[in-house]
């Protein structure tokens, strides 16, 4: 295997992706390698690629799922695997997390809670160039394929895997990391956190702030657990089309020509006082204040789009006692994750023949040289989610 070569696009700075070619490696005892088959592009990957200036090349892509073509004797004893022992030939998907296992939060809520680990490895996370460790985003260094976006891509000991289904599409699987995204969201207002409002539930009169595909994903569980009312809102009319579609939402709303008071008055209305349920996954600060605002009082308010600033810096003034505070909402982000939310995000995936998942992907692509020419269009007003499947 090892004078087979693969290709890595590597991030070396302002929308500027960098093919390169390294021999496949063989897996260790305690590792796998898996030849990719699908990867999805996330909005982060677009940020990072958005970054200005130039730096040292780091790979990149953590939505992504392979058939393993090389297997370590050790590896069912060093991967985590949901769906039972791996062989040869498996197609699996990915958990872009190993956490360390040692810092204060791993030791408090236990392995596998991403984004807050203090030393948490995140397979195509493009900026650990620390050559010291072996994990790392350096794509010259040993085992170089660390990331999604590549042909191959070594998984390393403590990697969590799930088993995809022969008959179900990669480009389905490949959509875990987001739709595990949206699963927690809906899963931080399905329990009160004390005080006396109550949480989810089907009363639950329920806003999804913009359009995109963990929005619209973020809707079609809210949907399915029966909601009383799932509005979502854009600034495209192409998005909510799809919106309307795929999650069978109640109301659609372009609010793209209202003012910011405007916004706020048309979802109290529609809600008849305030949603109980806010989950911002829009990629602007700005909504950020609005979707408090459309709160009810004692509701939830989750944070998808911006619950990490990427370099934006962005400020901005408020009342804090009266859009914070005064109603006694519960407010939350979505940054920590764990392996068990994943799983029950596969199983819902698992259900892509009676949910149309697949229509998600409005732009479809075979090459790892067309990812820049494909991040370019992320703000089309078409655009939902992209995916890469190769030919061969």
């Amino acid at each position: 295997m090892s004078e087979t070569m693969g290709k890595v696009a590597v991030n070396t700075g302002y929308y500027s992706m960098e093919i390169q070619e390294y021999p496949v490696p063989e897996a260790r005892d305690d590792a796998a390698v898996i030849k990719i088959e699908t990867f999805c592009i996330c909005g982060s990957d677009q940020h990072f690629v958005k970054l200005p200036g130039t730096h040292k090349g780091g790979t990149e892509g953590h939505e992504f799922m392979g058939r393993i073509i090389s297997l370590g004797k050790d590896a069912n004893k060093t991967l985590k695997v949901y769906g039972g022992e791996l062989k040869v030939g498996d197609r699996i998907v990915v958990y872009p997390h190993i956490t360390c296992g040692k810092c204060d939060t791993c030791l408090r809520f236990g392995d596998g809670v991403c984004g807050v680990c203090d030393d948490d490895y995140i397979y195509g996370g493009v900026f650990d160039m620390d050559t010291g460790k072996e994990m790392n985003h350096v794509p010259e260094q040993w085992p170089h394929f660390k990331g999604g976006f590549a042909q191959y891509c070594y998984l390393f000991p403590g990697t969590y895997v799930w088993k995809v289904p022969d008959d179900m599409p990669g480009e389905i699987a490949a959509l875990l990391d987001p739709c595990a995204v949206a699963m927690r969201a809906v899963e931080q207002v399905m329990t009160p956190i004390g005080g006396t409002g109550e949480g989810f539930s089907t009363t639950s009169r329920c806003l999804v702030i913009g359009a995109g595909a963990i929005s619209i994903m973020t809707a079609m569980i809210l949907r399915e657990m029966g909601a009383k009312q799932v509005i979502i809102t854009d600034f495209f009319d192409e998005k909510l089309a799809k919106a309307k579609e795929i999650a069978k939402v109640d109301e659609a709303v372009n609010v793209a020509d209202m003012t910011s008071d405007e916004r706020v008055e048309k979802i109290l209305e529609l809600t008849e006082g305030g949603a109980h349920v806010v989950i911002n996954a829009a990629n602007h600060p700005s909504t950020c204040i609005e979707g408090l605002r459309m709160v009810r009082k004692c509701g939830y308010y989750v944070e998808i789009g911006n619950a990490m600033d990427f370099g934006a810096h962005y400020m901005s003034e408020i009342n804090i006692p009266a859009v914070v505070f005064e109603k006694n909402a519960h407010i939350t982000s979505v940054v920590a994750n764990t392996p068990q939310c994943f799983d029950r995000s596969f199983e819902f995936l698992k259900r892509w023949k009676e949910l149309p998942f697949d229509k998600l992907i409005t732009h479809r692509f075979t090459t790892l040289e067309e990812i820049i020419p494909v991040m370019k269009k992320m703000g089309d007003r078409d655009f939902i989610k992209a995916a890469c499947t190769f030919e061969d």
